[in-house]
């Protein structure tokens, strides 16, 4: 019984710090997690006319919508969040602007951001899916995704055959959960169970351009 409790503490701990705080074996995505949300902020903080904000944010978008090319760590998805906020501050603007061009190009920013979004939030989703199930594996916790737009995460270990442990889990969970716009989270102690619980998660459309 004391090696149970010992191994379920151990599983706690891991499981914990590796999702609360997105470890990271590489330095160089440190550095350029920095870089980026240091661009963004100066983006956000610049004098830079807010018509040249706009026309500069709908260019961007323009030239291509995957923002997750090259996303390959907890970092990289806080980063591609990190845009869309700028970007919903940038459209907000605009729309409380009284210069009509403004107003206008407010609107093709956010319709163009709105696209991105729902192109990019099944493969964040998808990301942080692997990136939980190679942290994970090694606890023996198993992890899937599910639905058509990945909008579903299921996580499965002996350890949550504690309802205390799974209330824990979720607390810690679903901040990142509500931000990559999951709907539900499952939990099972054993693969095949029938009965499990589930929590469903108030997020907005992948479509919805929020802060």
């Amino acid at each position: 019984m004391k090696k149970i409790k010992h191994l379920l503490s151990v599983i706690a701990v891991a499981f914990f710090l590796i999702i609360a705080y997105g470890s990271d074996d590489n330095n160089k995505n440190e550095s350029d997690k920095s870089s980026a949300l240091k661009d963004i902020e100066t983006t956000k903080t610049s004098e830079i006319p807010l018509k040249t904000q706009l026309q500069n944010s709908i260019k961007g978008l323009e030239k291509g919508n995957d923002l997750t090319e090259n996303v390959q760590s907890i970092d990289g998805i806080v980063i591609v969040l990190a845009l869309y906020k700028s970007y919903h501050i940038t459209i907000t603007k605009g729309k409380e602007s009284k210069n009509k061009e403004e107003k206008d190009l407010a609107k093709q920013l956010e319709n163009k951001v709105s696209d991105s979004q729902v192109q990019n939030f099944p493969k964040l989703r998808a990301i942080y899916y692997k990136l939980m199930e190679s942290k994970l594996w090694e606890h023996d916790i198993s992890v899937t995704v599910g639905g058509k737009r990945n909008t579903i995460l299921n996580l499965t270990a002996g350890y949550f055959a504690a309802n205390k442990n799974i209330k824990d889990t979720q607390e810690t969970l679903n901040e990142m959960l509500t931000s990559l716009r999951f709907k539900q989270i499952n939990y099972r102690w054993y693969k095949g169970e029938d009965e499990y619980t589930y929590y469903k998660i108030d997020s907005p459309k992948d479509s919805e351009v929020v802060e």
